[in-house]
């Protein structure tokens, strides 16, 4: 990531840098370690998954919702629908959902950061959740794409090869509510954060003196 910064400004490395720390490797790794619970759950027979982070609530009429969406607008070949994503990119396909696609206006090496953030309440096929965790392990923990350690980032990255969908957050009322309570995670970040912006910074001023 260091690397990667080193030629950016002040601004767009810190903003960057508040993304990534303690706080996003732990949310990457409590999401996957949820995907292989899951995975391994088979004698519960569940056709659908659904994970939802600790501070989100469900409408109402959540469950009839998801219903009407599965019968009557999600394509056959989906595995994984975000029911609540911001920014979200890709192409719509119906009046609540988009295809996601890796957004190609933002840098690869930066994992197209963006787009289609928030992991709120993801829905998964049962029998996709091997191949979709394997895709998502092998992406967040690639040494070389430090950009796609967020889980959310990571998985619009790589959906040229999950069938993924979304519902946009704009859309009002919509499946669940995000509840505004302090990140543990950004707390985590920014506790973090602060030495790789040094470095950053320390290695900008190198090259300027060279």
């Amino acid at each position: 990531m260091v690397r990667l910064l080193q030629k950016s400004s002040k601004s767009a490395a810190e903003r960057y840098l508040e993304n990534y720390g303690l706080g996003t490797v732990g949310c990457a790794a409590a999401h996957l370690r949820a995907l292989w619970t899951a995975a391994s759950a088979w004698h519960a027979r569940k056709p659908l998954v659904l994970i939802l982070e600790d501070d989100v609530w469900l409408e109402e009429d959540f469950k009839l919702k998801v219903r009407k969406l599965l019968k009557a607008e999600a394509p056959c070949d989906w595995q994984v629908i975000s029911l609540r994503s911001q920014c979200p990119y890709g192409t719509c396909v119906s009046p609540h959902l988009t295809r996601v696609q890796p957004d190609g206006n933002e840098p690869e090496e930066m994992c197209r950061h963006g787009v289609n953030y928030g992991f709120y309440a993801m829905l998964y096929q049962a029998d996709a959740l091997i191949f979709v965790a394997n895709a998502l392990h092998q992406e967040i923990w690639n040494s070389s794409t430090p950009g796609c350690l967020a889980n959310d980032v990571a998985l619009a990255q790589i959906s040229d090869r999950v069938a993924y969908y979304a519902v946009p957050s704009s859309q009002e009322p919509g499946f669940v509510q995000h509840g505004h309570f302090p990140s543990v995670r950004s707390v985590l970040n920014q506790q973090t954060s602060a030495a790789w912006l040094d470095q950053v910074l320390q290695k900008k001023r190198s090259s300027q003196v060279l």
